[in-house]
């Protein structure tokens, strides 16, 4: 993905480089966009940009007018899914004529989605709330995670959890998964942030890097970053996967003026999700090619093993969790007021996914008819 291979594998370079001139529509979006109402404070600096986009691209890539599908993770564990349905020519199947683009974190993510950047955006639902709740109206359409996979790893010493007080950790910003699984797990053991030195550092190998290396002594991350961190000598403190805790993961999210206006471009994307799942969970040796050709890893046993965790996860129906998103409200709302008021079923719109159960869509791929 942009910024995270010393080279690109065939196939993969025009992704980076779309990524690359498209992550400077989104680093001015948000650099001059009021925070209550995502306004752009000035049109002639984004109008610069565009100058640039169209100089730096070409007039052919200006007028290509794809649509685009952000994911907001380059882990495997993540994205996987969305490589998937993109490389084994499931969104083309579905009349999708979509370019994936990797927009680093579901915060961005999201943000990208609302002004319009992308016409669908992967996300956790921590990210949705935010960007709801700031006057986005956006909603989930499909799921891939409904729980926490995420495992709080650090230096060989921390023995315990209860090691981890005094300590510093590794963060992602606020409003990400990892952050909120953070402030989760602390409150199992009776902690909070008050009770670590918390430092954001963004997303997870700059996370992983920043423990192995002594600046800092524990992180969260998912398996593949767990795994990593292992290679690095780091030490698994809570498994928070074990736990089962229901929580909006990875899911497809969608502006409801993008539903309103073109629900059939809606109902085939979450057709498609769904399809990739079930790819997913029968072609391992292809999905571990994808995610070999994607990202990086120490040797084909990692992606193995992602694949392994991942696919046990991965939901059949792509419905959201709704309990999930009721505990995440409950964390938020010591945060932000408006939460407090909020409701789960704000977040979500489940019509297309209750179309692909009443239609049998999902029983005829599985076989269960």
């Amino acid at each position: 993905m942009a910024g995270a291979h010393d080279a690109a594998p065939d196939g993969v370079e025009n992704y980076r480089e779309r990524a690359e001139r498209f992550d400077i529509i989104v680093r001015y979006r948000i650099l001059f966009r009021d925070h209550g109402g995502f306004m752009i404070r000035n049109r002639s600096r984004v109008a610069i940009v565009f100058c640039y986009l169209a100089f730096a691209g070409g007039p052919a890539r200006m007028a290509e007018a794809k649509s685009y599908v952000a994911y907001i993770s380059d882990s495997p564990a993540s994205a996987s899914p969305y490589w998937v349905a993109q490389d084994a020519g499931i969104l083309k199947k579905h009349g999708l004529d979509v370019d994936l683009i990797f927009i680093n974190g579901s915060t961005r993510g999201i943000q990208s989605l609302i002004a319009g950047d992308v016409s669908f955006s992967s996300g956790v639902g921590t990210a949705v709330i935010n960007g709801k709740l700031a006057g986005g109206d956006i909603a989930i359409i499909s799921s891939l995670f409904n729980t926490l996979p995420y495992f709080v790893f650090g230096k060989p010493e921390i023995k315990s959890p209860e090691d981890l007080k005094g300590r510093s950790a590794a963060m992602h910003i606020p409003g990400t998964a990892a952050d909120f699984a953070l402030r989760l797990a602390l409150k199992g053991i009776g902690l909070s942030l008050k009770d670590i030195k918390g430092v954001t550092v963004g997303a997870a190998p700059a996370r992983v890097a920043a423990v192995a290396s002594g600046q800092l002594d524990f992180t969260v991350g998912t398996e593949g970053e767990k795994i990593r961190g292992e290679t690095l000598g780091l030490k698994v403190v809570i498994d928070m996967a074990k736990l089962n805790i229901p929580f909006q993961f990875i899911c497809t999210v969608a502006t409801r003026r993008m539903i309103r206006e073109n629900p059939d471009l809606v109902r085939r994307m979450v057709r498609a999700m769904a399809e990739a799942v079930h790819y997913y969970k029968n072609h391992k040796d292809s999905v571990v090619k994808i995610m070999q050709k994607y990202s990086r890893g120490p040797n084909r046993t990692f992606f193995e093993e992602v694949y392994d965790s991942s696919r046990e996860l991965l939901v059949e129906d792509t419905y959201p969790t709704l309990e999930g998103l009721k505990n995440t409200l409950e964390v938020q709302a010591t945060l932000d007021p408006k939460a407090a008021k909020a409701k789960a079923e704000d977040f979500v719109d489940l019509r297309f996914v209750d179309e692909l159960k009443k239609s049998g869509f999902i029983e005829k791929l599985y076989g269960k008819r």
